[in-house]
């Protein structure tokens, strides 16, 4: 069904606010998401600045593929030059990049970079990253194209906060610093063009250009990194034919900015015009000039997948109208001459690109004036010829008309730059005139005179009009809301009808814009004959249908390697003010030409999906935890609770762990597919669900050909984990580490997909991590470290289970006092048995353990600052509703009614605007819960894989419940005066069809001497409690809950009083005073002396029952915090020792460069082991000259002090044999320490 949204009237009341542009606001960023890192920077370039990182790394972060990628944006304008003469001349937008160029770089007279610039406020501007999905720092605290709501949330392509892409970039910029064609004085015309009138600060063309990068760790598109460029004419200005493009730099062989191994000079280009897509490898394959290469040599593709659309020709330029609806397609006559005379019928076209058709009614010989697109056009009815986009005889070569390409309806049909060698048959050929290919390939169309083609929704397609053109927005899935997120209540959600933001739908769907295609290649030698400079010579090279081909490639392969760089463009298409298009490519990596044109089909699948590729579940949150000789890991739960968003199913299986002492894990990327190439890594640890899915992954034919032969492990039904002890591991080594959650697949559709695993180590040696990423140094504590491992608890309440607190990581306890308390069926407001019946309605009566929360019980005092009604996000969530205070500095309590509180997702807002408390310092006082309704209980049988508990403050909690509620023998006994009693048990038996339940209470029977102590219940009134009229001298009563029980006594002996054989029924009433058969009791005489028994006043019979945590269970402990004893202290002095000793040349302990650094030999460092918290250690030579004093940072869980073997003056040590003095309050240890380089 196709959709269509009009909106008739509304009213937007807006604040705009001007972003800024220029060099001050340039930021870089890594991509690293999958084997593909690269630098790049927000000014439009990838793969600069090289001193920064890797440069279109492939595998290994030194092994460089590229020099330089940027954007290239050109469109033709006509301005006044001083004299008021108009000027037809071509503007095309660079990047500031760094590269050899033919004349001066793209700049003004003063040396300000005349091109693209990054646009403000889409990063955090107080750091010196560009804004990445995975690094929430790098964030901006308010996204200017969004509203508040966005705030601390993702700016994702699919919308808020939706990271179904495992890696991504954003960025803004535009071109309001190209002010070459705003001032006379700038340029060769003496135009002083500006693109809004209305605007006279904005200039260049008015453009804006928001860009992502996008990368998948799935093995099978783990060779690749996308990038999209989302282009708006911000400008009043309609510009009638724009070209987009890119500007490649090749250069494989590359490592930072050291260019002295020249493996520039034998790279070789070509391309592939069927696939799209351009590649460039490394002549000799051979890149061992560069000493920071590992490895082979691979090979770097170029993958064109979206280009602009133009949804203004009436022509399907990308070929997806069949089965949309009746549309004409071109055949070869459509391209022959028309004469233009009485009876004809044309087609004009106004500024909108509105149609009009007009009939010539005059008579032949009449000249007929009109107007189309802007144009004054005169037609002499019987003599004036049209054509448009025909084959003509350019002296010897057939060629397409030139008019094919000039944005104009030259023959009016209504169609704009129809092209025989592009519509009809798809023809491309070389500088030389060599064909490249050429096939038969018609294209539809609009038929503007009859009318067909005008209903298909396929033709001229735009991403911005409305309208579900393919018919693909699902309202089962897709219907969303304009955040894209489910169960927001957000505005659209659940209407019924797509929204702008939501899933397959205008912006969101790739397929909804009619692409052109690329259009032209330029291939030049060397590298600096780029005219950077110079517009008119750059539009030159972007001119559509020329494809250059090297002249170093004969059939496809290389003659010889070069210095070679090229251009690929798409275009002309017509850019109306406010209107966006799209450009996006696929860097794609492999071992050879076979193996890159295996992984860009993965690049184009993953396109033709609009980027939807099933992703991972989402990633668990890693923490780790350095000790002696072990790093402690512990993770989050949040893969296992959140649905794929592209399946619509829960496809999570398990965990793998991968450790490493390289932060890529390449020293465990050793698994191979049936060619030999490696595609995956080896885990140490492995975790997956008690299920029937495990062993390997066994995929369809077609899916084991596409992964050649590699195949994926689901594991072993182990049960999951969240807690991991690596022992495997040497004091004072640094160790990487990845938890990564993985999904089972589909035989016939989709291999198993797992988190990617992403750490970056920067120049300065600072580290990057994911969520699911960390790195630890084990090493001992300091000298005297203590912490009473023994937890009090305190409980209060019927349960007669237990439950132990774990030290999970000792560096976060907080000494603070903790109560837990408990969900149970009863009273949880949900349908734990899934039969559509809530809490007391059903069997859920019995309560049973459901949830468990934790409470803080230490007061948080928040110093907060709230603007107006804009919500502020506390550092906690699910804040205790009874307990939240908001003051003033001096102590003053604002009142509740000026303010609201989200208590769950813990956010504060003002409720009103202009309130005089906005802006001001305030004060949050708060309780919360660090844990709440959480229903990892061990052995819950509501959830499956509960063997462990959420990790909070350092601790968990390990519960020993009674899930089983059972008569418990040996804890029910007779109180009477009596030598001996009957024989009892307790049981279940239903009632009149009644089902009875075990209840989890403790009772007592309590006798008198005489009947009417209580009345046994009458049997007809069922199911009401009503009394009969037998009396009985015995009555039941509820240990638990302090309430009379109602009962059924069966009596086979005398009158109203216990004999053998007798049996009580309890009839217990719940909450809300329905009643439930629960347990009975049945005495026995057997064996007895005295078969008679006569119970009196005191005599009592006490029946104990086993009961979970429940609603009435309450518990309270407090942890304790570590602390440094001075006795032990003084006793552990002794055990300081320096590692390595004597230090020989190097260790392997000590970290290497980081990449893209060619000069240096890496970390250096000695540690001293084991000392105080308060140490100092004193260096010196073996002349006693003090060279260096290190000072412990004071932490007590780490006893290590290392050393980077440099003096004071920050220079390098000489070798040979120094000294140390340990000082402490502990006392003083001495000792020697060997340099040998």
């Amino acid at each position: 069904m196709i959709f269509k949204k009009y909106i008739y009237s509304f009213l937007v009341v807006s604040i705009i606010f001007c972003q800024n542009s220029g060099q001050e606001y340039r930021r870089t960023g890594i991509h690293n998401g999958n084997l593909v890192k690269t630098i790049f920077g927000n000014w439009g370039v990838v793969g600069q600045p090289g001193y920064l990182g890797p440069r279109g790394a492939w595998i290994n972060e030194n092994n460089g593929y590229i020099g330089d990628v940027s954007l290239l944006v050109g469109a033709e304008v006509t301005a006044p030059n001083q004299n008021g003469d108009p000027i037809t001349f071509h503007s095309v937008v660079v990047c500031p990049i760094d590269r050899p160029f033919l004349g001066p770089k793209e700049q003004s007279t003063s040396g300000v970079p005349w091109g693209f610039e990054p646009v403000s406020g889409y990063m955090n501007e107080s750091q010196e990253f560009i804004a990445m999905s995975t690094i929430p720092s790098s964030w901006p605290s308010s996204w200017p194209d969004k509203d508040y709501s966005w705030n601390g949330k993702w700016n994702g392509f699919f919308g808020q906060d939706v990271q179904n892409i495992q890696q991504e970039s954003f960025y803004v910029m535009d071109d309001n610093n190209d002010e070459e064609f705003n001032f006379s004085q700038n340029n060769q015309w003496g135009v002083e063009f500006k693109p809004d009138p209305n605007n006279l600060n904005l200039n260049g063309l008015g453009l804006e250009v928001k860009v992502r990068g996008m990368q998948w760790g799935q093995f099978l598109a783990q060779d690749c990194i996308f990038w999209l460029y989302e282009i708006t004419n911000k400008s009043s200005t309609d510009y009638n034919k724009v070209v987009f493009g890119e500007l490649v730099g090749t250069y494989v062989g590359v490592t930072g900015t050291d260019d002295s191994a020249q493996e520039y000079n034998d790279d070789w280009s070509f391309f592939d015009v069927n696939e799209n897509i351009t590649y460039t490898g490394d002549f000799d394959n051979d890149c061992t000039s560069n000493p920071n290469w590992v490895g082979d040599v691979g090979m770097v593709g170029y993958a064109f997948l979206e280009s602009p659309g133009n949804p203004y020709d009436g022509i399907d330029n990308d070929g997806d109208a069949l089965g949309f609806g009746a549309a004409p397609i071109f055949e070869e006559s459509d391209f022959d001459e028309v004469l233009i005379e009485n009876g004809s019928s044309i087609v004009t076209i106004d500024s909108d690109f509105d149609r009009n058709i007009l009939i010539m009614n005059e008579p032949n010989g009449a000249t007929v004036s009109l107007n189309s697109q802007g144009n004054n056009i005169e037609i002499i009815l019987g003599e004036t010829i049209l054509v448009e986009g025909n084959i003509i005889d350019n002296n010897g070569d057939l060629v397409v008309n030139p008019n094919a390409y000039d944005g104009i309806d030259n023959d009016l049909d209504g169609l704009i730059d129809e092209n025989y060698y592009l519509h009809y048959r798809q023809r491309k050929v070389d500088q030389d005139g060599n064909v490249l290919f050429d096939i038969l390939n018609p294209r539809y169309f609009i038929n503007y005179l009859s009318g067909e083609g005008l209903n298909n929704p396929m033709i001229d397609e735009n991403r911005f009009d409305g309208i579900d053109n393919d018919g693909d927005w699902d309202s089962t899935y897709d219907d969303l809301g304009t955040d894209g997120l489910a169960n927001t209540n957000d505005s659209g959600e659940g209407n019924g009808f797509p929204d702008a933001g939501e899933p397959n739908f205008d912006e969101t769907d790739p397929d909804e814009s009619d692409q052109i295609g690329l259009s032209s290649f330029d291939y030049f030698v060397p590298a600096d004959n780029f005219p950077h400079s110079d517009d008119e010579a750059i539009w030159d090279r972007m001119t559509p249908g020329f494809f250059d081909v090297p002249s170093s490639i004969s059939n496809g392969l290389p003659l010889s390697g070069e210095d070679g760089d090229f251009i690929f463009t798409s275009g002309y298409f017509p850019l109306k003010a406010g209107q966006t298009e799209r450009f996006s490519i696929a860097l794609v990596y492999g071992e050879n030409q076979s193996d890159l044109l295996s992984n860009k089909k993965t690049v184009q699948s993953i396109y033709d999906q609009d980027y939807r590729f099933p992703p991972p579940p989402s990633k668990p949150t890693l923490h780790a935890v350095p000790g002696d000789e072990k790093v402690t890991l512990y993770w989050d739960r949040v893969a296992e609770e959140e649905m794929d968003p592209v399946l619509k199913e829960f496809d999570f299986q398990g965990y793998k762990i991968y450790k490493a002492t390289d932060p890529n894990f390449n020293d465990v990327r050793n698994i191979t597919n049936a060619n030999g190439v490696i595609e995956g890594y080896s885990p140490i640890a492995q975790y997956d669900l008690k299920d029937d899915i495990g062993g390997y992954f066994y995929p369809s034919q077609e899916l084991f050909e596409s992964s050649q032969g590699y195949t994926f492990f689901l594991g072993d039904s182990t049960g999951l984990v969240h807690q991991f002890i690596d022992t495997d591991v040497q004091n004072g080594r640094t160790y990487y580490y990845a938890v990564v959650a993985y999904d089972n697949g589909d035989p016939e559709s989709m291999f198993p997909s797992e988190n990617s695993k992403l750490i970056s180590i920067l120049n300065s040696g600072d580290i990057l991590l994911d969520k699911n990423t960390a790195f630890a140094t084990p090493s001992s504590a300091a000298a005297g470290y203590n912490l009473d491992e023994n937890i009090n608890i305190s409980h209060f309440g019927p349960a007669t289970g237990n439950l132990s607190i774990e030290i999970i990581d000792e560096t976060q306890l907080s000494g603070h006092e903790y109560e837990v308390t408990f969900f149970d069926t009863s009273m949880d407001s949900i349908d734990n048995d899934l039969d559509n019946e809530i809490d007391e309605i059903d069997d859920e009566y019995v309560p049973m353990t459901s949830f468990y929360n934790v409470l803080n019980l230490n007061e948080k005092n928040e110093r907060i600052a709230l603007s107006d009604t804009f919500y502020y996000n506390l550092e906690n969530t699910n804040i205790l509703p009874d307990y939240f205070f908001l003051e003033k500095p001096n102590g003053f309590e604002i009142s509740a009614n000026d303010y609201e509180v989200d208590f769950e997702n813990g956010r504060v807002r003002l409720n009103s605007i202009d309130n005089e408390l906005s802006g001001t310092d305030l004060f949050a006082r708060y309780l919360y819960y660090p844990v709440y309704k959480s229903p990892y209980i061990k052995g819950s049988p509501w959830v499956s894989e509960t063997d462990d508990a959420q990790v909070f403050d350092g601790v968990s909690i390990t519960f020993n419940n009674d899930w089983d509620i059972s008569y418990i023998e040996q804890e029910s006994y007779w109180v009477s005066s009596l030598d001996e009693n009957y024989i009892f048990s307790l049981g279940l038996q239903d009632v009149n069809s009644i089902v009875a339940q075990k209840m989890p209470n403790n009772y007592v029977i309590s006798f008198d001497e005489n009947l009417g102590l209580s009345y046994s219940l009458d049997l007809s009134a069922f199911p009401d409690a009503v009394e009969s009229n037998v009396a009985t001298n015995f009555k039941v009563f509820d240990l638990t809950n302090n309430v009379n029980v109602p009962y059924l006594f069966l009596d086979y002996g005398r009158a109203g009083k216990i004999d053998g054989n007798d049996i009580i029924y309890f009839y217990e009433k719940d909450i809300n005073d329905n009643y439930h058969f629960s347990w009975n009791i049945s005495f026995f005489d057997n064996g007895l002396q005295n078969p008679i028994k006569d119970y009196t006043y005191g005599d009592s019979l006490f029946l104990s029952v086993s009961k979970p945590f429940s609603s009435r269970d309450t518990l309270y402990f407090q942890t304790n915090l570590p602390e440094v004893n001075f006795e032990k202290s003084i006793n552990e002095l002794s055990d300081v020792r320096v590692v390595p000793n004597p230090y020989v040349a190097a260790t392997k302990f000590e970290s290497p460069l980081p990449p893209g650094v060619t000069s240096g030999r890496g970390e250096r460092k000695i540690e001293f082991q084991n000392l105080p918290s308060d140490a100092t250690v004193k260096i010196f030579t073996s002349r006693g000259q003090h060279i260096r004093t290190l000072s412990h940072s004071g932490n007590i869980h780490s006893g290590t002090i290392s050393w980077d073997l440099k003096t004071k003056e920050n220079l390098d040590i000489a070798y040979g044999v120094y000294f140390y003095v340990v000082e402490s309050l502990s006392g003083v240890k001495k000792g020697k320490i060997g340099i040998i380089k």
